[in-house]
């Protein structure tokens, strides 16, 4: 390897001790793990003590050989100048290892369509789009295959289905994943149970992430915590979505707004919940009516709670 700074790796004699720049930027005493200049270097680790062994794992960040430190070093390293040292650099099977080169990413792989994809991907570079052909669909995709996978699920093409064969089941869907799925929570085949470990509790869940949000909630258990990001405010919940709630019915932070649609009405509320229960309240709009069943009694409440309060007090 040679050009832009990097070190030849080939050069490096058994038993040498130093890595230099080509260009002179400085030198680096791999044997006594001491640092003695202040270029850029980047860290190759090897499996064998044989300094002149095949790179197995490559360190892509890059720092400066003033930051690292003397326990940052080990018998089976070596510091290498330059910026294009490890972008040819060899795995345990002899494939060259290509990193991404874009500032930031880690990325490798061994297979140049792997990297073109990645790039695509994530840094929107060199990308083919895959548009949909049908009518008024605006979808676009940087894949062939994800093209395809939007057009079964949205437009039904060459979708192919699998029907449940549970007698009276008329569900299918357009993956095998799917339907597994759709067995297992509504006709509790093929379920594997997840039970909770703790003393007394007999909770179980057909899917390990259910298992762990049960523990999270019930019993603090490898709980992350969210907190409040306003001065003076000591709120934390467990879920991202409860602090965003929060944020916006206590600080306004973020409230989208639902307003009354009704001529000459200016309510306003920061859920749809409460803006549906105002509607129905006020403007008796989709009201569902919770009629006394007391013989006799006509009364009717817009709430059950009204109901309930209605029956305690006149019907005993």
């Amino acid at each position: 390897m040679s050009g832009n700074g990097s070190v030849i790796l080939s050069q490096l004699a058994p038993g040498s001790n130093v890595v230099s720049s080509p260009g002179g930027g400085g030198a680096v005493d791999i044997l006594n793990n001491v640092v003695v200049s202040g270029v850029v270097y980047q860290k190759l680790v090897f499996g064998t003590d044989d300094a002149n062994a095949t790179p197995m794992t490559v360190y892509e960040n890059e720092s400066v050989a003033t930051d690292i430190t003397e326990g940052g070093l080990d018998d089976h390293s070596v510091i290498v100048a330059g910026r294009t040292a490890a972008s040819l650099v060899r795995d345990e099977w002899g494939k060259i290892i290509r990193t991404c080169g874009i500032a930031g990413c880690q990325y490798k792989t061994n297979f140049t369509t792997r990297m073109k994809n990645h790039k695509a991907a994530k840094h929107g570079i060199n990308v083919i789009w895959f548009s949909c052909d049908q009518d008024g669909c605006e979808y676009k995709a940087k894949r062939a295959g994800h093209l395809k996978e939007h057009k079964q699920l949205v437009h039904d093409i060459d979708v192919r289905w699998f029907p449940c064969d549970l007698g009276g089941c008329e569900y299918k869907a357009k993956a095998a994943g799917h339907l597994k799925k759709h067995k297992a929570d509504v006709h509790d085949i093929d379920v594997r149970w997840h039970h909770c470990d703790q003393d007394g509790c007999d909770y179980k869940a057909k899917t390990a992430g259910h298992l762990k949000k049960h523990k999270a909630n019930i019993h603090d258990i490898d709980v992350r915590w969210h907190h409040c990001d306003q001065n003076g405010c000591d709120y934390k919940a467990k879920t991202a979505c409860s602090i965003k709630q929060h944020r916006q019915l206590f600080h306004d932070i973020d409230v989208q707004w639902h307003h009354c649609d009704q001529g000459g009405c200016d309510f306003k509320a920061k859920k749809a919940s409460n803006l549906k229960q105002h509607k129905q309240l006020v403007h008796d709009i989709d009201i569902r009516w919770h009629p006394c069943n007391q013989v006799g009694c006509n009364y009717k409440a817009k709430q059950a709670s009204y109901l309930k309060r209605h029956k305690r007090s006149k019907h005993s």
